[in-house]
Order: structure tokens, then C-alpha cells, then sequence
């Protein structure tokens, strides 16, 4: 008998077939499904129709292949209008009948969820179960989004309660059919026996649409989204073997960034309330757990994470560590994100730094306020004490030192941090210390290329960057790493920075150069004696070619023999004298003048060895004047004030050289000012300070009056008679004293001192008095513990090879940046006492040296030497 062939005009035919419906095809059902659904035709009952009734007519994996494949995009275009219309206040009359259709839906939803259980042993139907999350996405987006609007609407709320609870329901089932958490007997996961890269497309949208409807409960239900975050994890786990080995570790990726979106926003949450609510603690426990769980997929795929996956996560520690740092939050919500979020993301720091992709993200991570650069550099000290830790481990070296190079981010970040570094003077302190320890344990690589890169961002820092603290840092971290290295290459290094400073004018004053000039003093300040020796061998002061690196390094040292250091001045006079003859010959010779100014600068106020007839220099016939109003010639004044007498000084005071005064530069006045303060007590400078005094540049006026302040204290015969000649002068200066309650620090030359604006920090002496807060301090401080761990050999001119295998020459340590902190904070011990122990500890060597197997080794000959020479020097003040 013939089947009678089944005709259908419309999607609705198929609802009046009934048990008929076994004899038409697939295809023909799907076909006129797809028709009648674009028509909108009976959407609800022929969604019905097809998954609780006809579904149940055919062979699953066939019916599923010819309707759910083309059916069930469909519905999710459906679930996307109905929440376009949920979110349009203007369709908001038929909010109600839109969640009453989402209802239907999900009793659809949760029969197809049974039917897939029951067949879950004979086969999977892979291609049916991404509906799910699709519809409980949306769902939950809509009852988040929707439960403050509708809190003063009953019936709007009584339907969101029931769409909820429908919602919750049908996530449980697919959860157990996802995972069952009592296993049925030979069968573990849904996915399982997975083949083809179609399979594994579901798994991963699967679990995407889960962690995003696990984001979307959070805030609602924090046990259900939990039990959601289980179930991603288990499905990650059980087959992240495969995932690795077919390079589709991406899926996992976007499931942590998920999770720490909603994270992120939780914490965004919190900072807008900042109540200390028992639900903020709920939030912050269940965060807790979710980083867990973040720590849990990382450690699956650690090195298989793309970079974009840690940019955001480095973007919310950065946000947790400010929000603890500014303590905008209240005493005990911040104690709750310390221990549930900073305490967790931490632990995922730790436990990623050392991949590739971290290091790239965090090296690359780009900053946007002040408050997250000081996070980053808080979280970059972290880690490179984690680096220091792990010293042995060459990988962990290279790839912060080399790939990733840190310490160039941190210097890109410093021309951003100017303000920060101010208002937090320790900051710079512990940067500091933090960079030097990554310089040097990335020379303990003993490779060429960390070698390479190192001097190539330090050199950078010093040349590249006009920028203060950029210069400063390099400095610091040149005056640590060279003395790391052996004199023959710190002798070389020396040499590069000559050849790069011959290239600039002994007076010139940008920024770049004076940071050349002060980082070729610090080097020939941690040469040892002989090298330095050699430097005057090398480099004759009889040449003027080599003017320019004696006036960087000038004076030299006592260190330096005597015999040596007199002839050096000796050549330095004849050259002096001989430059005078010629402009007395030729008083319009430009080059000889600069020539000389040059050589002052190098004798510095070692010029009062030198013979009488120079010091007429600064008495001839110059026209101060036009020396005043020009603007290149402020070097004029600096050589001034730094190596000429008392008398050269009051030549230039001349009571008619002050008027012109009125129309230089802020800079020239400021010179003058300085010079105002060496005049001996019969020169007359009440002209000079009224000029000054009446100045309208602030800062003019007001180091004028701080110039007035001391003369006073000095008592001066010309300033006493201005103030009793202008009375009103006294209560100015009065109402200036009562003004000035922020007392800056005097900025006081270095004595002989070259032509610079940075302080030269390594060779200075510590103030212990001081606040152990002093940028000075730290650096001298490092240097200190230097300088005991491992002394300079004077005697000993070897060349060390620092890549060579246990080297016992070459210097190295560890750096303690409390420890200068602790000390800075004793007092004075007594004269009495230190001689009392300096005689104690001197009885001791004394019977020590003597006896047998108990010679000094070279190098503390060379610390005996130096505490030899350091007492003289306190015997002879």
C-alpha cells in the first residue's frame, strides 16, 4: 500500500499532522519551519511542536542534523529580539508579555533538556545543547538589568521572580547534564570520545556562555554561580590535554577574561558604595573564590595564554593596589579586599610572572592615571624581589631582562611621574633600589645580549631622555653598575662617556649634557687610584683637548698622590698664565677667553694656588654690563662664583654696575645674588638689593629677601644702613620670615665643584640626622655597603672576567633598603666613646697581623689605607 504523500502550505500544517508528521521529510519540515518562523507564524507552538513533540518521531543525531541545526539559530535571533524589546523603554507597556513568552520558552527549553538526558548515555547531541546558555544568558541579562526598574511594579515583578525561577530550574538540569555530579556509570562529561574540531567548537562556546551567565548571577545567586564555575572548570580540566595539543587554548583565555570582568566590575561596585555591608562581604568572599578559580584555568594552560588575556587582569590588580593605596575605601572594606582580592590576584602574579606572555603584557601595559603608575611600579618592585629570589634561574632572567625588558618600561613611565615621585619622596628611594638589584642580577646572566640590552637602556636614560628623574635614575643605576664590573671595564666605560661628553662645550647647560658631565664624575670617582693615575697619563692637563673631561671630573681626589696632583696644577697655572699673556696681547681673542673661563672651571677655587698675575682676570677692563644683558654669558658669572677671590667678586660689585642688573635674566639676578653673599663686609651691596628687591619676577623678590635675611644675620655695615635708611624694608622682611613656613633645604655647591645641576649623590657624606626619607641617603647608602662588602683593591689592577664561572674577584651584593633607614635613625655617639673602641679594635689587629697564617690581603691593605687617611683627616682639622 502506498504512503499517501503529505503537502505543506505553511508552517502551521505541521501542527495538524499529528503522528502523520513520521512521513514527511526532514527536510521538508525544516524547510517549512524556516518559513513560517520568518513569517512569524506561530513562533511559540511551532518551537513547541518541534522540541517536546515531533523531537521524540525521529532518530535523534537525524532529526537533530535537519532541524536543530537549522531551527535553533532561529530561536536565538528570537531570544535577541525580545530582549532588544525588554531594554526600549519605549516597548516597555509589553514588558510583561514579553517575560510571559520567555516562560514558555523555557518550559520548552526544560523538556528538551530531559529528552537530551534520557539519550545522554547512547549518543550526544552536541549541536542542541548551545541553546541553553543562549537562552539563560539573555534571561538573566533581562532580570538583572530589569529588578530595580520593576521593584515598584507588582505584576513586572511577579513575572521576573517566575522567569527566574524558571531560569534556575532548567540551569541546574543542564548543569547535571553537562556534568552529573553523581556520574552515571561509563559516562563522565557530556563531551566526551570528541574527534573533530566541530566538537570541540560546542565545548568551547559552551563553557563561554556559561562563565558569562555565571557573571550575570553572581550578584544574585552566589551559590548557583559558583556551582556554574565548578562545572567550567571540570569540562576545562577534562580535556585541556586536547585543547593544548590542538592549539585551541583560546577559549580558555576568554573564559578568564570573563571572569575577571565581573570581577573588576564587582570591585568598581563596591568602591561607589563603600559600605561595609554584610552583601559587600557575600561579594567579596564569592570574588575570592573566583580567583581561585581563575588561578585554577591559568595554571591548566599557563604557557599556551595569550598576552590579551593578562592585560586586563594586570589592569585590576593595578586597580585593587590603588584602592588599598588612596584609602578612599572604609577601614573594613579595605581589610575585606585585602584579604579576598589583593591576597588572590597576588597569587596569580606569582604564579604567571614567569611566563612569556605575562612579562610581555605587564612590560607593555600602558598606564592611564597617576594613582595606577604608582600601583605598576609597586607591582613591578614585587616582582623583581620575586626575580631576585630566583637569581639561579637564567630563563626568569632573560626574559625581564632581555624580551621583556623592565626596567625600559619603568623609564618610559618616569617622564609621567614627576608629580608622584614629589609627593612620595620614598618612591624613588625603593626604585632605586628595586632597579639596581634588576641590573644587576641581569649581569649575572653572564650573557652578552642581557649585557647589551642593560647598557643600551642605560644609556638611553642618559642621553635620550631630556627628563629629570629619567637622568637621575640612570645615574644612580650607572654609579651601581659599573661598580659590579671590573676596573679594566669601568675604565672603558669611562672612556665611552668621555668621547660622548667631548662633544659638548664645557658651558653649556642643557639638561643632557650636564647629566653626561655628572655621570663621567661618578665613574672617575669609583675608579681606583691607579686608573685615575693613568687618566692623567693619558690625558695631560697641558693639552686642551682634554679640558672638557677634567672640567666633568675636577678637583681630583686626595687619593691621587700628591706629587701628581701638584703637577697636574702646575700644568694647569702655566697653561693660565699663558692664556693671560695672550689677551693682554689680544684682548678680542673669543677662543682664548672661553679657553680660559674653561680652565677655571677646572681649578675650581684651587685658583688661589695660582700665581698673582691671573687673578687679575676678573679685574680687567669687562664690560659687565653687556655681560649682564646677554644671554649666553651666565658660564661668565658661574666660573665667578666659583673660583674667583673675594676682590675679583667686589670688581664686579661696583656700585655702577648695579643698574644694569634691572634688565638680566631671572638666572643672571639669581647669579649676582650668590656673588652678593662672598663680598667681603666694606663692599657696598645695599645698591644691588634695592635693584633686586624691587624686581617683579617672584622668585626674584623672594630669594632677594632671603638675601636680605642673611646679610643681616651677617652684619652687614651697607644692609644694616639700607634698613634703618627704609624702615619699611624691616617689616617686609618680617612679614617675609612669617610667610616662609615651608623651609626648603639650602642648595649648597660642592666645594671645587664642576659646572652641573645634579648634587653628585655617591661621593657626598651622609647626614645620619636626616630623615631616612632622603633620596641621597639610599644611593649613599648602597653605596656604603658597597664599599665594606666588597672594597676597591687599589693595588690590584687584574682584569676580572665577570662571565667567568665562580669568579672570586668580581663584586657583588645584596641590597638592604631598610637597613640606611634603621641607621639613619641613631644619634651621635660620643667622641670619647669611638676613640675608646677605634683603640680596642686597633690593640686586636695588632696582635693579629703579627702571628702566623694572618696577613692582610690586598684588598684590606686598601681599607686600612683608607681609614689611615680618614683619621689624619680628622687629626688635622
Amino acid at each position: 500500500m502506498s504512503q499517501t504523500k503529505v503537502i505543506l502550505n505553511s508552517a502551521n500544517d505541521l501542527l495538524l499532522l499529528g503522528d502523520a508528521i513520521r512521513s514527511v521529510p526532514l527536510k521538508d519540515i525544516a524547510q517549512a519551519s524556516l518559513k513560517g518562523l520568518r513569517r512569524q507564524e506561530s513562533d511559540l507552538d511551532l518551537y513547541a511542536f518541534l522540541f517536546t513533540d515531533a523531537i521524540h518521531r525521529f532518530e535523534p543525531q537525524e532529526f537533530e542534523l535537519e532541524i536543530s541545526c537549522t531551527i535553533l539559530p532561529e530561536l536565538v535571533c528570537f531570544l535577541e529580539k525580545i530582549q532588544s524589546e525588554l531594554q526600549s523603554n519605549a516597548l516597555s507597556f509589553f514588558f510583561v508579555e514579553n517575560i510571559t513568552i520567555l516562560l514558555k520558552l523555557a518550559d520548552v527549553l526544560q523538556k528538551l533538556v530531559e529528552y537530551l538526558a534520557e539519550r545522554a548515555e547512547q549518543c550526544q547531541l552536541l549541536r542542541s545543547i548551545v541553546i541553553f546558555p543562549e537562552y539563560l544568558l539573555r534571561c538573566y541579562t533581562i532580570v538583572r538589568k530589569n529588578y530595580v526598574t520593576m521593584a515598584q511594579e507588582a505584576e513586572g515583578m511577579e513575572a521576573m521572580k517566575s522567569l527566574y525561577a524558571a531560569c534556575k530550574k532548567l540551569l541546574v538540569a543542564f548543569l547535571e547534564l553537562l556534568y552529573p555530579r553523581e556520574a552515571c556509570p561509563g559516562r563522565g562529561s557530556y563531551f566526551r570520545a570528541m574527534d573533530h574540531d566541530e566538537e570541540y567548537d560546542y565545548l568551547e562556546k559552551v563553557c563561554t556562555l556559561l562563565a558569562s551567565v555565571a557573571n550575570e548571577i553572581s550578584p544574585i545567586d552566589s551559590l548557583l554561580a559558583s556551582d556554574v564555575w565548578k562545572t567550567v572548570v571540570k569540562l576545562c580540566t577534562e580535556h585541556v590535554d586536547q585543547l593544548i595539543a590542538r592549539r585551541r587554548t583560546a577559549c580558555i583565555g576568554e573564559i578568564v577574561s570573563i571572569l575577571n570582568s565581573g570581577i573588576n566590575a564587582s570591585l568598581l561596585d563596591l568602591r561607589a558604595k563603600n559600605e561595609p555591608t554584610k552583601q559587600s562581604t557575600i561579594t567579596l568572599k564569592l570574588n575570592a573564590f573566583f580567583l581561585r578559580v581563575v588561578l585554577k584555568l591559568l595554571s591548566l594552560v599557563k604557557q599556551h595564554i595569550d598576552v590579551s588575556v593578562y592585560t586586563p587582569i594586570i589592569s585590576t590588580v593595578l586597580e585593587v593596589k590603588a584602592c588599598l593605596h588612596t584609602k578612599t575605601l572604609c577601614t573594613e572594606l579595605a581589610a575585606g579586599v585585602e584579604q579576598y582580592l589583593h591576597i588572590g590576584y597576588m597569587a596569580i602574579v606569582e604564579n604567571s610572572f614567569r611566563t612569556e606572555a605575562f612579562a610581555k603584557a605587564f612590560s607593555q601595559y600602558e598606564c592611564r592615571t597617576a594613582q595606577e603608575i604608582h600601583s605598576y611600579y609597586t607591582l613591578t618592585m614585587h616582582i623583581v624581589t620575586q626575580i631576585v629570589t630566583n637569581a639561579n634561574d637564567s630563563a626568569l632572567l632573560s626574559l625581564y631582562c632581555i624580551r621583556a625588558n623592565l626596567l625600559q618600561r619603568v623609564c618610559v613611565l618616569l617622564k609621567r611621574s614627576d608629580s608622584l615621585l614629589f609627593e612620595t619622596p620614598s618612591l624613588y628611594k625603593q626604585l632605586v633600589v628595586h632597579c639596581s638589584a634588576l641590573v644587576l642580577v641581569g649581569v649575572r646572566l653572564k650573557d652578552r645580549a642581557a649585557q647589551k640590552t642593560i647598557e643600551e637602556t642605560l644609556v638611553r636614560m642618559i642621553l635620550h631622555e631630556e627628563h629629570y628623574h629619567t637622568a637621575l635614575l640612570g645615574i644612580d643605576l650607572w654609579s651601581v653598575f659599573v661598580r659590579y664590573h671590573s676596573p679594566k671595564l669601568m675604565h672603558n666605560y669611562l672612556l665611552f662617556w668621555k668621547a660622548v661628553n667631548d662633544r659638548y662645550s664645557i658651558f653649556t647647560t642643557r639638561p643632557t649634557q650636564v647629566y653626561v658631565r655628572q655621570l663621567l664624575r661618578n665613574l672617575f670617582v669609583f675608579l681606583p687610584v691607579a686608573h685615575k693615575e693613568r687618566l692623567l697619563d693619558a690625558f695631560p692637563i697641558g693639552d686642551s683637548k682634554n679640558d672638557r673631561l677634567w672640567a666633568a671630573v675636577s678637583p681630583l681626589p686626595n687619593e691621587i698622590d700628591e706629587g701628581r696632583r701638584r703637577q697636574f696644577t702646575a700644568g694647569l697655572e702655566k697653561r693660565l698664565i699663558q692664556c693671560m699673556k695672550t689677551l693682554q696681547l689680544t684682548p678680542g681673542n673669543v677662543k682664548v677667553f672661553y679657553e680660559t673661563l674653561g680652565l677655571f672651571s677646572i681649578a675650581g677655587a684651587t685658583t688661589k694656588l695660582v700665581d698673582p698675575s691671573v687673578k687679575s682676570f676678573w679685574n680687567a677692563a669687562l664690560n659687565w654690563d653687556v655681560i649682564m644683558k646677554t644671554t649666553p654669558t651666565s658660564c661668565i658669572f658661574d666660573c665667578l662664583a666659583r673660583s674667583a677671590t673675594v676682590s675679583s667678586a667686589n670688581s664686579m660689585l661696583s656700585i655702577k654696575n648695579a643698574p644694569s642688573i634691572g634688565d638680566a635674566r631671572p638666572f643672571i639676578k639669581y647669579q649676582v645674588g650668590k656673588l652678593l653673599l662672598k663680598a667681603d663686609s666694606l663692599t657696598d651691596v645695599s645698591n644691588w638689593l634695592e635693584v633686586l628687591l624691587r624686581d617683579n619676577s617672584a622668585f626674584v623678590k623672594a630669594f632677594s629677601f632671603h638675601l636680605l635675611s642673611k646679610l643681616k644675620d651677617n652684619h652687614s655695615p651697607s644692609v644694616l644702613q639700607l634698613l634703618n635708611k627704609q624702615p619699611h624694608l624691616q617689616s617686609q622682611l618680617a612679614r617675609w620670615h612669617s610667610n616662609a613656613s615651608v623651609k626648603l633645604p639650602t642648595i649648597k655647591p660642592r666645594a671645587n665643584g664642576t659646572i652641573t645641576s645634579v648634587a653628585h649623590r655617591c661621593a657626598r657624606k651622609v647626614d645620619r640626622t636626616r630623615d631616612g626619607q632622603s633620596t641621597g641617603g639610599l644611593t649613599q647608602a648602597i653605596s656604603n655597603q658597597i664599599d665594606e662588602l666588597f672594597p676597591d683593591d687599589d693595588d690590584d689592577l687584574d682584569d676580572v672576567d665577570m662571565f667567568a664561572d665562580n669568579s672570586s674577584q668580581t663584586k657583588k651584593r645584596k641590597f638592604e633598603p631598610t637597613s640606611s633607614e634603621q641607621r639613619g635613625g641613631e644619634g651621635e655617639v660620643p667622641v670619647t666613646k669611638c676613640l675608646r673602641d677605634l683603640q680596642s679594635a686597633t690593640d686586636q689587629l695588632e696582635r693579629l697581623v703579627p702571628s702566623a697564617n694572618q696577613r692582610l690581603q690586598s684588598s684590606q691593605k686598601g681599607q686600612l689605607k683608607r681609614i689611615i687617611a680618614a683619621l689624619t683627616k680628622v687629626l688635622d682639622s
